[in-house]
């Protein structure tokens, strides 16, 4: 293999941990380049094409490998309940504006009239908005 041949030193579903990753390896001054950059986090095709692949050239691999091996050591931050929160208060406003704007059809129509209006935002359980899944990473010998 020549040392200008691009290999693989991760595979990643989520856009955001790609490009992070790749902002990082870049400003370590390591050439890379991500395929699939362009497609969105919520495209079901990610997934199907195998996430976003990021390459380096050959001889840059083992620094690459050093550098996403000290990331990957780091502890994991603590995990906070603010979007827990945020989906609550989201949910109850959702509920009230359903309640308030539904009631005075349920009232003058029935509540079988509008089975269609309040069955409707269990539909958007159905939409994969980001598909969580263990990056892989293909680390060389880390020198350490």
């Amino acid at each position: 293999m020549t040392d200008d041949a691009m290999v693989p030193v991760a595979r990643i579903l989520g856009r955001g941990e790609a490009l992070t990753v790749a902002a990082m390896l870049d400003a370590a001054g390591i050439i890379v380049h991500v395929g699939g950059e362009y497609y969105a986090s919520v495209s079901p095709d990610i997934v199907a094409i195998g996430g976003f692949r990021l390459t380096v050239p050959a001889w840059q691999h083992e620094d690459a490998s050093a550098i996403l091996a000290e990331m990957l050591a780091a502890p994991e931050p603590e995990p906070n309940g603010h979007t827990a929160r945020a989906f609550g208060r989201l949910a109850v406003a959702m509920g009230g504006f359903l309640g308030m704007t539904t009631l005075p059809y349920a009232l003058l129509y029935g509540v079988q009239s509008l089975a269609v209006l309040l069955y409707s935002p269990l539909f958007l359980l159905q939409v994969p908005v980001n598909p969580q899944s263990r990056a892989d990473y293909y680390l060389g010998e880390v020198s350490g």
